[in-house]
């Protein structure tokens, strides 16, 4: 091989070497079209000109030719020779950040008294300083460009790391595509996506096919009237909007006019759709997929993969690693965890968000502990981003105190709209035993109760222990709720008896209808959610469609969602019609400003503003997280299809798409390394195994801890060994 190369890869065969010059001259390319629709071109250019510029290094050039074993630091060069670099102080600061991270991430910044062995850019930099082959390297870096800015205006540290993930976002993305390119000798294809314009004018014609614009009832006019409304705004200008639509109003189908109009108005890149439950991104993909077809619509998210051997879920495979698709259904956590991350693999999607129409559904989910975090970033991609939000929901929070240009609501006439569509009526019932609640659930043919707790929703359902009651909780693995569910709408429908007790899982992404609910007192959002399963296709009598709210004398005692519960008791104080938009609204406003319980109240829970002015993406990174998991995974051989699973995973094999159909038999148990658990109580008992070479993954040994007929994952053994909730 030619000495006198210079090698950044080689293909698997060993035949085919790619040039450092090359690679850089590449990345660099790719890096700036990537940069430049967010002014971010020429900055783009230098960091893909000298990421790998420390392959150069005579270590490296050894180790590629195999002349040398061990691990060789090809990107400390690069950040060296762009932070001495004659650039602003910003440029030549989130140069070296991109730089030194492009391998393993955002590193902290440091301080000077760090030493030259810990991870931050300032050690890292400190020690490139005193290495001679560092030096070389950087002092024959005459192909760096000359010159190379952010973009120009204020901007707060907030702004700052946010404008380097997305140049970190540029480079990474581009040095995957062209690394990618080079070992595959050019075989791999992305793209081959359909233009926002012609899934414009797909959705249209489908809409006027399926007779949205042509109604037939009064309450499919009203329906018209609010997508006819979105479709209207969707003309008006890029920024922050609110979509405040009752439940029934159509606010997915309205959500989705608004935003191919506003895309295809103002050239937007893609439509970014963000839901908080993934029990809800099934059935909104099928709405999506109903108007737009199968092939351009893209699900993100830990329960699906997409089966290598089809042609449409391979392009869809690589376009998860990047986003680069016109339609994103992604989850809540997977997006602002994203926004906040450190991560090669969860940063290189970032540049494809710019330019993009964002539908945040659910908008009273915006997790609070990260509210303050969440809606700077928002208002980043909008103001520096060319994005457009839109906050979905039927109770919407109070969020103009925290933004510096309050969201424009879409709709008109909200108090006129919710009057329209109010489908139940709410009763006070005051303390109930549970025996009262059994009770009263028996005086009905049909009734649903949804419980604060799974403990709690276990002593109703004992007590209404017949072949026509179900328990519905998260202790039942996906493919038994599923089942439960299809048993309890097929009662439904034929009006048999059926009468359910259930956690809030029942409240999100079940489209079920029952004649009248009872509701252990929550939060707001929460209890018109859950009424939201009575009367829901209006079928009856407002005056006979009741949701009943009640609490126990344990829930009174309960410090789960107290704040929300206390709040709630203050708005039933304040407001009389606790569903109406006003009650929405005033919930809302004390919640955020709530004082009084600790640290639960915080709007900035990890204090990520002060994070930030210390630049420390790598702490960032580790601690935003939405969910604090706390559990570990139990695989449940509920049925010959898990068995057949697991006996699989037990040889070893882990696919995608293995994962993807064992995650319809799991039940996650909490789980401490400080003391005790449940999971570990299990596992010590041997009622259940890890499986080989997994921290995570345990299959269920003990059977009898499964209850098939009705409770699934047991909360209590007679030996007192069980798993406590």
């Amino acid at each position: 091989m030619d000495k006198k190369l210079y090698i950044a890869h080689r293909s698997e065969d060993g035949e085919r070497v790619q040039t450092v010059e090359e690679h850089l001259a590449h990345t660099a390319a790719l890096a700036r079209d990537f940069g430049a629709i967010m002014g971010l071109g020429e900055a783009g250019e230098l960091v893909g000109y000298a990421h790998d510029s420390g392959k150069f290094q005579s270590s490296f050039q050894k180790y590629i030719r195999g002349e040398y074993r061990g691990r060789v630091d090809h990107s400390t060069p690069g950040a060296v020779a762009l932070f001495l670099g004659k650039y602003s102080p910003q440029m030549k600061l989130a140069g070296a950040f991109c730089v030194a991270g492009h391998h393993a991430g955002l590193p902290d910044l440091g301080s000077g008294v760090d030493t030259e062995k810990d991870g931050t850019l300032c050690g890292r930099i400190k020690k490139g300083l005193k290495d001679r082959e560092t030096c070389e390297t950087c002092g024959r870096l005459a192909h760096l460009p000359g010159e190379a800015d952010f973009p120009e205006g204020p901007m707060d540290v907030m702004d700052e790391m946010m404008t380097t993930r997305m140049l970190f976002s540029c480079l990474v993305d581009a040095d995957f595509l062209d690394t990618e390119a080079f070992m595959s000798g050019g075989v791999v294809e992305r793209g081959r996506f359909h233009a926002i314009e012609e899934l414009h004018d797909r959705f249209f014609e489908a809409l006027n096919d399926k007779g949205y614009l042509s109604p037939g009832n009064a309450l499919n006019e009203k329906r018209c009237e609010i997508l006819q409304r979105c479709i209207e705004m969707g003309e008006s200008t890029p920024g922050v909007y609110s979509l405040t639509v009752p439940t029934g109003g159509g606010k997915t189908v309205s959500s989705l006019a608004f935003a191919l109009r506003h895309a295809r108005i103002h050239h937007k890149r893609r439509i970014i759709y963000v839901i908080p439950y993934l029990s809800i991104i099934e059935q909104t993909a099928d709405v999506f997929r109903s108007f737009l077809g199968e092939e351009d619509i893209l699900e993100c998210h830990s329960s699906v993969e997409y089966d290598d051997e089809d042609e449409t879920a391979e392009k869809k495979k690589l376009a998860s690693e990047n986003w680069d698709a016109p339609i994103i259904i992604t989850t809540s956590e997977q997006f602002w965890e994203s926004l906040y991350a450190n991560r090669t693999s969860k940063c290189r999607k970032l540049h494809n968000i710019a330019e993009s129409v964002i539908i945040f559904d659910e908008a009273q989910m915006l997790p609070r502990n990260f509210l303050k975090p969440c809606l700077k970033a928002l208002e980043e991609l909008t103001v520096r981003f060319g994005c457009t939000g839109v906050l979905c929901s039927a109770t919407q929070p109070e969020l103009a105190k925290y933004m510096k240009r309050p969201p424009t609501e879409i709709m008109t006439g909200i108090p006129e709209l919710y009057d329209f569509f109010r489908r139940v009526r709410f009763e006070n019932d005051g303390r109930l035993t549970y025996d009262d609640v059994a009770e009263a659930m028996r005086g009905h043919t049909q009734a649903l109760c949804i419980a604060l707790t799974k403990s709690e929703a276990r002593e109703i359902a004992d007590r209404l222990d017949d072949r026509d009651t179900f328990y519905l909780s998260t202790n039942l693995c996906p493919a038994h709720r599923k089942q439960v569910i299809q048993e309890m709408k097929m009662r439904l429908k034929e009006e048999r008896p059926c009468r359910v007790v259930s956690t809030s899982v029942i409240s999100v992404g079940v489209d079920i209808d029952f004649p009248v609910v009872y509701l252990e007192k929550t939060g707001l959002d929460s209890l018109i959610q859950g009424a939201g399963r009575c009367n829901r296709e209006g079928r009856r009598p407002l005056a006979k469609s009741v949701a009943h709210l009640f609490e126990t004398e344990k829930s009174a005692g309960l410090t789960f969602m107290q704040m929300e519960r206390e709040l709630m008791k203050k708005t039933e104080n304040k407001i009389a019609d606790i569903s109406s938009p006003e009650a929405i609204r005033y919930y809302f406003k004390q919640l955020y400003e709530a004082e009084d319980f600790g640290e639960h109240s915080s709007l900035d829970d990890k204090e990520i503003e002060k994070l930030a002015e210390k630049r420390a993406y790598r702490e960032i990174g580790q601690v935003f997280h939405l969910i604090d998991t706390h559990t570990k995974s139990v695989l449940i051989p509920y049925d010959e299809e898990a068995r057949r699973i697991i006996e699989s995973l037990r040889l070893g094999i882990r696919t995608r798409d293995l994962l993807r159909r064992a995650a319809q038999y799991i039940v996650n148990v909490n789980y401490s390394s400080k003391y005790e658990s449940p999971f570990s109580r299990l596992i010590a008992n041997g009622q259940a195994e890890m499986l080989p070479n997994d921290t995570e993954l345990a299959v269920l040994i003990d059977e009898t801890l499964y209850d098939r007929e009705k409770l699934g994952m047991l909360t209590a053994q007679s030996e007192g060994m069980g798993i406590e909730w």
